[in-house]
């Protein structure tokens, strides 16, 4: 168990990093997807917290949070003219298969349940953290928001 505490600390603590450095030089989608983060951490923590019955693969309460979180990056990456969300939905996308299958094959151990869990979620912030570090700190206000309505707005404005 100290294990499983360790790593779980060390993911909350990586994420408390990316999240805030997203928020802090990111722009709009950038902040949508560190919230989109920090919320599924906390709703996955409290639900594990509260009932360790949740840890099980495939519950249905952070199942359905799994599922929210790639409809979400999935939004992000078609609204806006960032490319780091189209990563963040496939990794997410690939954590609902990792969560499926590992309901429907019980012989996989626990802990390799939970590392493949970690790792996409490693994935999907390392996507935001490039994503935020990629952006220019002096970048327009129409780069900074990301959004594709402004871009063709701007588009139009500047031919």
């Amino acid at each position: 168990m100290a294990v499983g505490l360790a790593l779980a600390l060390l993911f909350n603590g990586a994420c408390a990093i990316v999240c805030t450095y997203a928020i802090a030089r990111g722009g709009m989608p950038e902040r949508a997807g560190a919230a989109i983060n920090l919320l599924a951490v906390g709703a996955t923590w409290a639900f594990r917290t509260f009932d360790p019955a949740h840890l099980a693969p495939a519950d249905v309460a952070i199942l359905s949070i799994d599922v929210v979180v790639a409809g979400s990056f999935f939004w992000l990456g078609i609204s806006t003219i960032r490319f780091w969300p189209i990563w963040a939905a496939g990794f997410a996308v690939a954590d609902l298969f990792m969560s499926i299958f590992g309901a429907l094959l019980p012989r996989v151990p626990l802990f390799a349940y939970h590392t493949g869990l970690g790792i996409y979620a490693y994935l999907a912030l390392g996507a935001l953290a490039l994503g935020t570090f990629r952006l220019p700190t002096n970048a327009e206000p129409h780069i900074r928001n990301g959004s594709r309505r402004l871009w063709v707005q701007y588009l139009r404005e500047t031919t």
